[in-house]
Order: structure tokens, then sequence, then C-alpha cells
């Protein structure tokens, strides 16, 4: 079976791949496909909850759908490192911007910022780009609904 090389000799062509390794953090490929439907299915009961249990002040579970996704997909970044799981809780509590008026949808993009961050920051950098497609639509579908 022949190996694409890109035009490089077996030395470099190993550096490059274990730049690439580098980036995967502690998953494996076999995991990615794990974090997406984490994330997916978070936001799927975030929705429902949303739907069936929301207070009159909370937010809309358009909002929930999201928050569910981006800790669920925080939550895959730190589950094998007690120190990247005390710099998130760290970065949550410093990270908090004072947003009264725009409410619970003014601060997804900044959590999934953080935790993007967090995640690129654990070296981890393949999964949350492959994670961000899922992850920007979801954000999408929250910002424009309308309904509550």
């Amino acid at each position: 079976m022949a190996v694409a090389t890109f035009g490089l000799d077996n030395e470099h062509r190993m550096d490059l791949l274990g730049l690439l390794t580098d980036q995967m953090g502690h998953f494996t490929p076999g995991d990615i496909w794990g974090v997406l439907l984490s994330l997916l299915l978070a936001a799927l009961l975030g929705y429902l909850l949303g739907s069936f249990a929301r207070g009159p002040e909370g937010p809309d579970r358009t909002a929930l759908a999201v928050l569910a996704a981006v800790v669920a997909l925080a939550v895959s970044f730190v589950r094998a490192s007690v120190p990247l799981s005390i710099a998130l809780v760290a970065v949550a509590l410093l990270f908090r911007p004072e947003l009264p008026a725009q409410g619970w949808k003014a601060r997804l993009p900044l959590l999934a910022a953080v935790v993007i961050g967090v995640g690129c920051g654990s070296s981890a950098g393949i999964v949350v780009a492959i994670s961000f497609v899922p992850l920007v639509l979801l954000m999408r579908w929250a910002m424009t609904s309308k309904t509550a």
C-alpha cells in the first residue's frame, strides 16, 4: 500500500505525523466520533430540557441546547486531566463578563471561545477543529431563533 509522503523523506514525514499526533491531545481518531455524538446528544437533551422544564426568567431552549453542547465539549477536553479541569474552573471564575442587558445568548459565544481556547491549549486542536462545525451550526441556530 502506497503512503503519501508529500515530497518528504521518512525523517521529515515522521515529524509531520508527530505534530499532527500532538494536536490530538488525549484523543484517538476513534474518540472523535464519540465527542461529536456527545456534543449533539447534549444539545438535543438541552433543547428538550428547555422545552419541558424552563422557568419564565431562564434561558430559552436554543440557548440551553448550545450551553449543553459547549459544556459537553469542555468536559471531553478535561475528563482525563485534573490540572486542566482546575484550569477550566479557574478560567470560568475569572472570565465572568457582566452582560445583564443582553442575557444568556450574549454569553454563549464567550463561553464557546473559552472552551475552544481550552481545547486548543490542551493540544486537542484537531478535535476542536472537527467539533467546530456542529458547534457553530448550533450557535447560529440559537442566535437566529425567534421562538422561546
